[in-house]
């Protein structure tokens, strides 16, 4: 039986897809994919995913963006009892990648994101490929981003706050992680990097999982409503029998009150004093002397 693709696997074979004429959008979609899992080793920069549709977006937006790219792909396997393949692109520095990793983070490339904030759109796309995770919708909703530095961290910050959103930071098992924790807020940022698809499912199931919450909450509240009386009822029919017991006395109106009581065991105060032709506020006040008669 083939094994399910996890939600954010989904997400990242669709935004794998996208690709534009517009260089400066793939320099700034790369920068982002390099900068959160990039890894310098002896002259070169190595990029690793899970993902092969991933490790093929690198590749093609490599060959796109240098004209003197030199890369190597390999798949491998990190730990004994690791079954998921991982994909490791090499770069080998050439002058062209080497200026282009040089100028990751520079204050100079973030005031061009903000100059352009369709810029910030392909470096969040970017982020979200190399080391992004989301939440199916059906669970709690969770987007985050995990990076080696702080600063790639904390620069990511700055773009999602371009587009007028707040990401989280913690640190976590050394990486630095933000996240984004409401659900508008998931299919906002989703919708901006270009998951379409994935934001309409994310919306139906989002309002599935809401629906059912209601229904819940509505079931919840009349148990409670039925529990409470049924345990009003217990009560009185309590203390009718005590009264009873004791042969106590009672006014006409009340013997009445007791009489549709015991008739009636399953019905709400509002029912029997419909039964009755009386209010309901009437009824109760009835077992109020009722209650004190039996307690006497």
């Amino acid at each position: 039986m083939a094994r399910r693709l996890s939600y954010s696997h989904e997400v990242k074979n669709e935004l794998a897809r996208i690709f534009g004429a517009d260089v400066d959008l793939l320099r700034a979609e790369l920068a982002a994919m390099l900068a959160v899992s990039g890894n310098k080793v002896d002259g070169r920069m190595e990029f690793i995913t899970s993902n092969a549709a991933v490790a093929r977006k690198v590749v093609a937006l490599i060959k796109k963006i240098f004209t003197d790219a030199k890369i190597e792909v390999a798949a491998v396997r990190r730990k004994v009892l690791q079954k998921t393949m991982k994909y490791a692109v090499r770069i080998f520095f050439t002058s062209q990648t080497e200026n282009f990793l040089n100028d990751l983070f520079s204050e100079n490339y973030f005031e061009k994101i903000v100059a352009r904030p369709i810029l910030g759109v392909a470096y969040l796309r970017g982020a979200f490929l190399a080391n992004g995770s989301v939440n199916r919708p059906e669970k709690n909703y969770l987007l985050d981003i995990s990076f080696l530095t702080k600063s790639a961290a904390e620069f990511t910050q700055k773009v999602f706050k371009i587009f007028g959103m707040y990401a989280g930071l913690y640190e976590r098992r050394g990486f630095f992680v933000i996240y984004v924790k409401e659900g508008d807020s998931i299919c906002d940022t989703l919708g901006i990097i270009g998951a379409e698809k994935a934001v309409e499912r994310f919306e139906v199931a989002r309002n599935l999982k809401e629906v059912r919450a209601m229904v819940n909450r509505i079931v919840n509240c009349e148990t409670a409503n039925l529990n409470r009386t049924i345990e009003a009822a217990q009560r009185q029919i309590a203390d009718i029998r005590q009264i009873i017991a004791k042969k106590i006395k009672v006014a006409d109106y009340l013997q009445q009150t007791m009489k549709f009581r015991l008739k009636y065991p399953d019905d709400s105060v509002a029912e029997l004093a419909a039964k009755m032709g009386y209010t309901k506020p009437a009824v109760m006040h009835h077992f109020k002397l009722i209650h004190e008669l039996a307690t006497s």
